[in-house]
């Protein structure tokens, strides 16, 4: 499977709920990289990420508008799009739903070892999706 192929297997499961099937393409010493929670590595803390995205927006897709994909990397651009119907899970204790819909760019960049990804880096505006959601003004 090319890693495009990968990448797109996650982004299927992710839209669908379905954790699970959004994991598989990942190693489980996965290196996971998002400007909110900085660097973890394994699949566990991963696993955690997707859980704390998907309660608080449960209806949460990510919209795909391009793809750049090399030998071992793929790049992907796009909208994470939803609605914040659920409790966002923070250090400080859960932020109530505000019922704001986000329409967030993303842009993410993975990598393979030719079987599985082993990184995921994920770049977005942090202010702008905590102003998307109504839990701060921008």
């Amino acid at each position: 499977m090319t890693t495009g192929q990968l990448a797109v297997q996650f982004y299927e499961g992710f839209d669908a709920g379905d954790v699970e099937r959004a994991l598989s393409p990942f190693s489980d010493d996965l290196e996971m990289t998002d400007p909110g929670m900085g660097t973890v590595h394994g699949l566990d803390a991963f696993r955690g990420y997707i859980d704390t995205l998907k309660r608080a927006v449960p209806d949460a897709k990510a919209v795909i508008e391009q793809t750049y994909e090399t030998d071992d990397a793929v790049i992907v651009e796009g909208r994470f799009v939803g609605t914040f119907t659920g409790p966002l899970a923070t250090a400080d204790g859960d932020i109530e739903p505000t019922g704001a819909p986000v329409d967030l760019r993303f842009a993410d960049v993975s990598r393979s070892n030719g079987e599985k990804l082993i990184s995921y880096h994920t770049y977005y505006d942090q202010l702008g999706l905590l102003t998307q959601l109504g839990v701060m003004e921008g």
